[in-house]
């Protein structure tokens, strides 16, 4: 008597889709399988902290298991194809998407986020992805599985009061870049103080306006030291939950190109509150008279961003050839 027989590919698949399972109980994150309409994703793991606090902050992964994945060895891993369908769908998905490598003859798992590699247009241009034998899944931290969805070895501080304390508090040891992280959250504020900018032009004013006022006779300066600190300041609007910033996208600039990123990014709730907070906090200080009354300017109010008109205005003129040129281009191939 003949029995269905379950395939071969099905017992990898399943062991691959366990090693994962298995990671997430074993480091105390979520994994949620794809039940249904699986295209491409196979399920999505959210981040837990180690208190056990759900954080929301969730990427997609998609497994393979099996020897095949193995076979193209580069120097630092190996070497995946991914099919067209796929490229277009990862690189486009909302969240982070982790490719799981699963190998069931050693029964280790190697990973790459595989949304970020496409995005970054090197690596975009290859017909490969690398997955790195060093990215080894069981001994890789939660964390840094959850970078790019914004999670960081960052202490979480609950009350928006010490929130202010510690962006006043937090300054450059570098005398000649006089900043704070409350210069550069304040000074960011935009679209009538719901979002926030960040870019170096910011950070050169806000430096420059200091130095002036300290008297100083030095320039600003700016080195290794400096661009970090600057950039902390993104990981802490992230820490803080003050921001919706698209982290992911920001460190293809910090990584990859090697420079500052530059956005406007919607503030959350938490943000808001902070904004308000320093607004109350201004108004007592005006009231106990330890502060001048400035009319209508205050601390938190919105900057206006703007295109820098002579980046662009020089093209008009070529922007209008190129769009006459591609009108009667179309209109010859018509008749």
């Amino acid at each position: 008597m003949d029995f269905p027989k379950a395939g071969n590919t099905y017992v990898q698949e399943r062991r691959g889709i366990a090693a994962v399972q298995g990671y997430a109980a074993k480091t105390g994150q979520i994994w949620r399988e794809t039940g249904t309409g699986d295209v491409g994703i196979d399920g999505q793991l959210e981040f837990i902290t180690t208190e056990g606090f759900a954080t929301g902050r969730t990427v997609a992964a998609q497994v393979k298991a099996g020897r095949s994945f193995f076979l193209h060895r580069t120097e630092a891993g190996w070497k995946f194809y991914p099919e067209d369908k796929h490229r277009a769908y990862w690189e486009q998905f909302p969240l982070p998407v982790l490719l799981i490598l699963h190998n069931p003859d050693t029964g280790h798992s190697y990973w790459i986020d595989v949304r970020q590699a496409l995005r970054i247009p090197v690596r975009k241009e290859r017909a490969f992805i690398e997955v790195p034998e060093a990215n080894l899944l069981e001994a890789t931290d939660p964390a840094a599985l959850f970078e790019n969805a914004g999670v960081l070895n960052q202490r979480f501080i609950p009350a928006i009061e010490d929130v202010l304390t510690e962006l006043i508090t937090t300054v450059s040891n570098e005398g000649t870049f006089p900043l704070s992280y409350f210069d550069l959250f304040v000074h960011g504020l935009t679209n009538i103080c719901r979002s926030i900018y960040y870019g170096m032009d910011l950070v050169c004013d806000a430096v420059e306006y200091n130095l002036d006022a300290r008297g100083s006779e030095f320039g600003m300066g700016m080195g290794a030291p400096e661009h970090e600190f600057i950039f902390g300041f993104v990981k802490f609007l992230l820490a803080q939950n003050l921001a919706q910033i698209d982290y992911s996208d920001c460190l293809i600039d910090w990584v990859d190109r090697e420079m500052q990123p530059h956005f406007v990014a919607p503030l959350t709730s938490r943000g808001r509150a902070l904004v308000a907070l320093i607004h109350n906090e201004e108004a007592r200080l005006v009231a106990n008279g330890a502060l001048p009354d400035d009319g209508h300017r205050h601390v938190a109010q919105e900057g206006f961003v703007q295109m820098v008109a002579q980046s662009y205005f020089p093209r008009f003129p070529r922007i209008r050839q190129f769009q006459e040129a591609v009108t009667m281009e179309k209109k010859g191939t018509k008749a």
